[in-house]
């Protein structure tokens, strides 16, 4: 089964009231999600905002802000090697066990 990948949290967070760019995002936080059946993973970080890109939330590009992320923190990988770590760990055996008698 091949690993699906979604963006689970994407969070702006803004300036406060009284800042001089009150209401603008200051940072967002990003995180990922990757699961391959019964195993999954996930990762997120915070991406701080300067300059030009302290805008108003609705005038954000998530695309460009959580892909870059991802990208830069080589997510995908990192996600990926979690799940296989995860797939050879033993596991709790689904059957039933009977307990003996005490002695």
């Amino acid at each position: 089964m091949a690993i699906e990948y979604t963006f689970s949290r994407v969070e702006p967070c803004v300036n406060c009231d009284g800042h001089d760019e009150a209401g603008k995002v200051c940072s967002v936080v990003v995180g990922m999600t990757a699961v391959d059946g019964d195993h999954s993973a996930y990762i997120d970080t915070t991406v701080p905002l300067s300059g030009a890109g302290v805008v108003v939330p609705e005038s954000l590009n998530l695309s460009d802000i959580c892909n870059g992320a991802a990208t830069d923190g080589d997510w995908k990988v990192s996600l990926a090697a979690q799940i296989e770590s995860q797939k050879v760990q033993p596991h709790t055996w689904t059957g039933v066990a009977t307990a003996p008698s005490v002695l």
